[in-house]
């Protein structure tokens, strides 16, 4: 099943789930500024768009351990972005952690950096896939409050599942024809990663720094390379593990300075 056809449906079926729960819900009129800026919730579509067709991919090109470590340098694109956009400034204390997970990043992926086509191929699609995530949660962050949350979602996902779908056009692949499985695993990837999982995370960068969000999603990786053992019999390197601990290492120092942050102003 081609990527992007993979991409549509996940994000199609979220958009359609959710547009039938808000047709049911009493929303409140558009704001002014929910008009005037409505291009920019469909540029969060585009970006999510390109996020999942760059992404899954990379999947397709490189390994398991590449693509996701790789993906996962979006929480630099976010610090960037916010500092450049939002005025967002991460402390020095959450900025410590970041050496820290790129060392665990840069463990995983140089074994085999370089050493196919493929794979090279695989792992410059996952970085653009880093690079369009940050963006897509930047604008939720950006005009948090501005729209409802619900109605915010059905234009994002919209637009990305034409996004998707234009792009399949243009490629010539097909939208049918896939086993009951494939369909299966569709439906699965729409109501739980996205539904779930991505609106989760657009709630979140409406409450919070973006680059903090970014920041938990680090554990994704080492999570999802296990899996990729379990499912697949794809083993990492030796080195995986060192490079995954430094990670676990980063995202613990991150949780110990935000809760001495948060005693601190508390008291």
């Amino acid at each position: 099943m081609p990527a992007a056809v993979i991409a549509f449906y996940r994000v199609f079926i979220s958009s359609l789930i959710l547009a039938a729960y808000g047709i049911k819900r009493p929303v409140k009129p558009p704001t002014t500024a929910y008009r005037n800026l409505h291009w920019h919730y469909v540029l969060a579509g585009i970006f999510l768009a390109v996020h999942f067709i760059s992404w899954i991919a990379s999947l397709q090109m490189t390994t398991i351990a590449n693509s996701i470590f790789l993906v996962s340098t979006h929480p630099l694109f976010a610090v960037i972005l916010s500092i450049l956009i939002m005025r967002e400034y991460p402390t020095a204390k959450t900025v410590s952690a970041f050496p820290l997970a790129l060392v665990g990043m840069y463990l995983i992926v140089s074994q085999d950096m370089g050493s196919m086509e493929t794979y090279v191929l695989g792992d410059l699609l996952a970085v653009l896939s880093a690079a369009s995530f940050a963006a897509y949660l930047l604008i939720a962050r950006l005009h948090r409050g501005q729209v409802d949350f619900i109605g915010y979602l059905v234009v994002v996902y919209g637009t990305a599942a034409i996004v998707c779908a234009i792009f399949n056009l243009l490629t010539g692949n097909r939208f049918t024809g896939y086993p009951g499985t494939a369909w299966l695993m569709m439906a699965l990837l729409a109501l739980g990663p996205h539904l779930v999982g991505h609106s989760i995370l657009n709630w979140c960068s409406r409450q919070i720094a973006v680059f903090k969000v970014n920041l938990a999603l680090l554990l994704e990786p080492v999570v999802a390379t296990t899996g990729g053992v379990i499912f697949f019999q794809e083993y990492p390197q030796p080195v995986f593990y060192y490079g995954a601990g430094c990670i676990l290492a980063a995202i613990i120092h991150l949780l110990l300075m935000e809760k001495r942050t948060r005693q601190n102003i508390s008291t």
